[in-house]
């Protein structure tokens, strides 16, 4: 019998060691960390560090940068969410979502035959919103940082400026939209070489017209991107071109300082984005409904832990399709959502040996406390930075789809949003990311859309431990609550977690998508207990700092799945 259970203890330690050899060591920093989707954006993070600036200072930078060497992902034709904590403890979050311009109207794209599709709200003017990212950047930077714009604009903007060597990832990208990006006279001629070919692998890319548009910003602040030149530009277009978005909207666009999200998960504090945000109270939410099953019994990669966390997946995403909007446009019950005796009622619908397909969401209302605190109605890509004071930052950032509505504005170098198509377009059909919305996130001027952004930092011992985030519309939050999951319930490192195989479940199509690393008998076992599986190549892409809590100093990870960069000092 001893026998039998050091062979199986060697078995177990033997499938252990080859799950986590598939992933690369993290990196460790003595100092702080940096995690970006881009090498290049990283650096210009870890620069900022060095030079003595601290964790909001650096972030920012790397968004800027992102915005130039990753911009089919984001930029600052974009929007972002900012979840700091800082070393004093305060938490604080900073909305930059998108809002619908003042000529938006609820149905704006359904066609007349409603037979035919439609993509008005994914290709094109008409699918932009007002751009929000510059304004909660300088927010973030003038309240919480120690360097001054111009200080962290000067590499983004001699990345622009001088150009970078566009790299596979980013030449795979412009290869497969090629189509698209000629559909646009401005975007043309800043991403064909002639009528016929993109920039490749290899090319110097250089964006004049991006560098003069940030030194604007540099200069004049987001004064110099909301009045002026670049919505003066922009309204001349959209009024050629039948656009909603006009000067006016940009004049009146501000970012939004938020209370925070707050929830546990097994001794340590999570601390999220709020509405326009759904993925923060959704991780909450599913952490809480798992909490109470011995997910590291079952083992990483098991039917039974699949099983139970896809089926919390189910019991959120339907929540989020009913419940979650703008709240400052409707009333969003986000304590009831939250609310330990709501998910303890929610988690009795888990059904513990086989898929139920859920009829529908909950009634989070009648959790609420007895008064709740409403907003005043007046009114994707991943970075993570932790810096040696305490400080920390994660920021995700998005015009959407890649490369956005397509439209870069001749003579403004950036890429419009189409974040229009993240409100329910057309009521009961599904938007891009196959989501299906009600009312509460139905169009309306000023509007902001529903988010699946979920920039998270988890704290324990008054200490912040994680910081991370990822892209992939609404894989990011299924993403981010695996990366949790795998290395608190599964004792993975930080890149293990990340690269470990994902599955998502949304609800609505009833499937569990599947990566495709996960074995055929893994697949069949799930079909008894009567999951819908539909294998998926890669998805999402999850970028993280942690703390390392043995020897000090901090690990860095950057997603295998996209070509990013962790780096520390």
């Amino acid at each position: 019998m001893r026998h039998w259970l050091w062979s199986l203890a060697l078995l177990c330690s033997v499938f252990i060691s080859i799950s986590n050899a598939a992933s690369p060591l993290p990196v460790w920093g003595k100092n702080a960390m940096v995690s970006s989707a881009d090498p290049l954006a990283t650096e210009v993070g870890v620069n900022i560090l060095r030079s003595g600036g601290n964790a909001i200072d650096a972030a920012v930078g790397v968004a800027f940068a992102l915005g130039v060497t990753e911009n089919f992902s984001s930029g600052i034709g974009g929007g972002c969410f900012i979840v700091i904590r800082l070393a004093d403890g305060t938490s604080v979050t900073i909305d930059g979502r998108e809002t619908a311009p003042a000529r938006a109207t609820r149905l704006m794209f359904v066609p007349k035959d409603t037979t035919s599709p439609s993509y008005l709200s994914t290709m094109g003017v008409m699918a932009a919103g007002t751009p929000g990212e510059v304004a909660a950047l300088e927010l973030a930077l003038k309240k919480y940082g120690t360097k001054t714009l111009a200080e962290v604009l000067e590499a983004p903007i001699a990345l622009a400026d001088t150009g970078f060597d566009v790299g596979i990832r980013y030449d795979i990208y412009l290869q497969n939209y090629a189509p698209f990006l000629g559909m646009f006279e401005g975007t043309k001629q800043i991403f064909f070489k002639n009528d016929s070919m993109t920039f490749a692998f290899g090319d110097r890319f250089v964006q004049q017209d991006l560098a003069a548009t940030l030194r604007r910003i540099s200069a004049e602040g987001a004064e110099g991107f909301y009045h002026g030149y670049v919505p003066e530009t922009v309204d001349k277009y959209m009024r050629d071109h039948k656009g909603a978005l006009r000067a006016a909207d940009f004049e009146s666009y501000a970012a939004i300082e938020r209370e925070p999200v707050y929830g546990s998960y097994r001794g340590y504090d999570v601390i999220s984005m709020p509405p326009p945000s759904s993925g923060g109270i959704h991780v909450i939410q599913m952490l809480g409904l798992l909490e109470d099953y011995d997910l590291g019994y079952f083992g990483a990669g098991s039917s039974d832990a699949i099983h139970l966390i896809a089926e919390a997946m189910q019991i959120a995403f339907a929540d989020r399709a009913e419940f979650l909007g703008d709240p400052g446009f409707v009333n969003v019950p986000t304590a009831g959502l939250m609310n330990p005796d709501y998910l303890n009622q929610q988690r009795m619908l888990i059904n513990r040996l086989q898929h139920d397909k859920l009829d529908g969401p909950g009634n989070p209302q009648d959790f609420l406390p007895p008064e709740i605190e409403h907003p005043d109605l007046k009114h994707t890509t991943h970075l993570s930075v932790i810096d040696n004071l305490g400080n920390a930052v994660a920021i995700t950032a998005t015009i959407n789809t890649p490369f956005g509505c397509g439209v870069i504005v001749p003579g403004t170098g950036f890429f419009l949003n189409n974040e229009m198509d993240d409100f329910v377009t057309w009521p009961g059909r599904p938007n891009y990311f196959g989501l299906i919305g009600k009312e509460a996130n139905e169009i309306e001027p000023g509007k902001r859309p529903l988010s699946s952004m979920t920039p998270t930092i988890l704290v324990r011992d008054g200490k912040p431990i994680m910081v991370l985030g990822g892209a992939g519309g609404p894989r990011i939050i299924t993403g981010t609550l695996l990366t949790i999951i795998n290395s608190i319930d599964f004792g993975m490192s930080l890149q293990a977690a990340i690269d470990y195989p994902r599955f998502h479940n949304q609800w609505v199509p009833d499937y569990l998508f599947l990566e495709q690393e996960y074995a055929i008998d893994l697949m069949e076992a799930l079909r008894d207990k009567r999951h819908n599986i539909y294998p998926q190549t890669h998805w999402a892409n999850v970028n993280a700092v942690s703390a390392d809590t043995l020897y000090g100093g901090f690990w860095g990870a950057s997603d295998s799945r996209g070509s990013g960069l962790a780096k520390g000092f």
